[in-house]
């Protein structure tokens, strides 16, 4: 999937110029290099871990080693945050050094430095190790120069597989790997029974006397379907609960908070909500005046730090928005003259599949933010991406009957996988994987059931032989 450790080729840099008190500033960021050139703009020779580095330890050190010592100690952040603590910045010689604990095994995290080459002209600045600049009078003059080097690392091995051209196999059932901590789950149930959680394998590893409203990527929390909005635990132990103001919700791809609509009777109040049931509010979307529109999510993302959302009405989708979860500002938006049939995204939102009216249809695969066109399907209808996006789930009914659900590599157009199926399947993509797990209705067919389709074909029993009422 796409992360903002991977950045564009090219070194095109992006100079802004502001006004400051008394003084002229200037701001480079180098937003479109790639990570040797934002490493050789900021002067460092080599970062540690590497960019792309496997089985990091759970604790150490993140170091930039420098050419030379800059005039100011950079900061470094990690993302996700969650339980990490960094401290103790120093230096060795040239090496900037500061040590992480708290990471999360089989984990993916992002590093950002930022680097103020500030030049000056008289006088001297104070900067924290958070990154906020103090400024007396006499230092307001000067040139101020920052760099942000971004890389990416995981804990654990590489969870992703290379996706290999295959004819459909027939479903077969995999061996049961040794339990862990972290095992993704996959939840889902028939009638009034309880819920069933299996890991990826088809494992069994627990059951819940709930009905949900939504499981986590992973597994591990649980929305319960009832007014309260409590958030469980995979063990049954209540988190938090939602705000009681709420429309529509969509989970962030990390796990870890729920991205809300909502705060007013509109609805378009756009939150960030921790499972602890914490809300953060992020922007005010109000749908356009005309035609009559609500907003809803498409993607919501505490990796990228976006939200999309898009304006819907009369079965139509009429206009999108990509929403940073920083800040709330608006970082692409679209509106469609001719309404679109359907929208879905990818989990990070880099990828949005925009459904066109006609028979027999055309799907346009669009990248976000370059709202460049990359892919088209024709006569399919997406219901969902796999975790890197280089996948899609589809049906071949719409609304006109029986047909098939797919996978789809959506670059090629090469069909992985296909069942027969007479409903719109559910979809849940892996997380940090290639993996999608799709739930098939077919009243009476022995085809209905949850399976697991990999990137070369290969499919994972989860349930046969009959329909699960909930699912995901």
């Amino acid at each position: 999937m796409k992360n903002w450790a991977k950045q564009l080729a090219g070194t095109i840099l992006v100079l802004t110029f502001a006004l400051a008190v008394g003084g002229f500033v200037l701001v480079l960021r180098a937003q479109q290099g790639g990570l040797a050139a934002t490493m050789a703009a900021a002067h460092i020779r080599a970062v540690s871990p590497l960019d792309g580095a496997t089985n990091v330890p759970l604790s150490g050190e993140i170091r930039a080693d420098y050419v030379s010592r800059p005039a100011h100690d950079p900061t470094i952040k990690l993302e996700p945050p969650i339980g990490i603590t960094l401290d103790n910045p120093h230096w060795d010689g040239t090496i900037f050094i500061v040590d992480y604990r708290g990471l999360r095994d089989s984990s993916l995290y992002h590093v950002e430095l930022d680097q103020d080459d500030s030049v000056q002209t008289s006088g001297g600045q104070n900067v924290t190790q958070t990154g906020q600049h103090t400024q007396n009078d006499s230092t307001q003059n000067g040139e101020h120069k920052q760099i942000t080097v971004r890389w990416s690392f995981r804990t654990g091995p590489d969870a992703r597989t290379t996706p290999r051209a295959s004819a459909s196999p027939a479903p077969t059932r995999s061996a049961s790997p040794a339990p862990t901590a972290q095992t993704q789950l996959i939840w889902y149930g028939f009638g009034e029974a309880n819920l069933v959680a299996k890991d990826w394998n088809g494992q069994p590893r627990g059951t819940a006397a709930v009905r949900v409203a939504g499981q986590s990527p992973d597994g591990s929390k649980l929305l319960v379907s009832d007014p309260s909005g409590r958030i469980m635990d995979s063990a049954g132990n209540v988190l938090g609960s939602l705000p009681p103001i709420r429309t529509y919700l969509w989970w962030a791809d990390d796990s870890n908070a729920l991205c809300m609509l909502g705060g007013n009777t509109r609805g378009d109040e756009l939150e960030l909500v921790n499972v602890n049931g914490h809300a953060t509010a992020i922007a005010s979307i109000p749908p356009p005046a005309s035609p009559s529109q609500v907003m809803k999510l498409a993607a919501c993302s505490g990796l990228t730090h976006r939200a999309i959302v898009y304006g819907y009405g009369y079965g139509n989708v009429y206009s999108l928005k990509l929403i940073s979860l920083i800040d709330g500002h608006v970082i692409y938006q679209e509106s469609f003259p001719d309404a679109l049939v359907d929208l879905v995204a990818s989990p990070d939102g880099q990828f949005v599949a925009e459904r066109l009216p006609g028979s027999p249809g055309m799907t346009l695969i669009r990248q976000l933010p370059s709202g460049t066109v990359v892919g088209q399907l024709t006569g399919v209808y997406v219901r969902g991406f796999s975790w890197d996006g280089s996948l899609v789930a589809v049906d071949t009914s719409g609304s006109a009957g029986p047909g098939q659900a797919q996978v789809i590599d959506w670059r090629t157009n090469h069909v992985l996988w296909r069942i027969a199926d007479n409903s719109f399947p559910m979809v849940l993509p892996r997380p940090f994987g290639t993996e999608l797990a799709m739930a098939v209705w077919a009243p009476g067919s022995a085809t209905a059931g949850i399976y697991v389709v990999h990137a070369d074909g290969r499919v994972t029993v989860i349930e046969s032989g009959r329909s699960p009422l909930q699912a995901f």
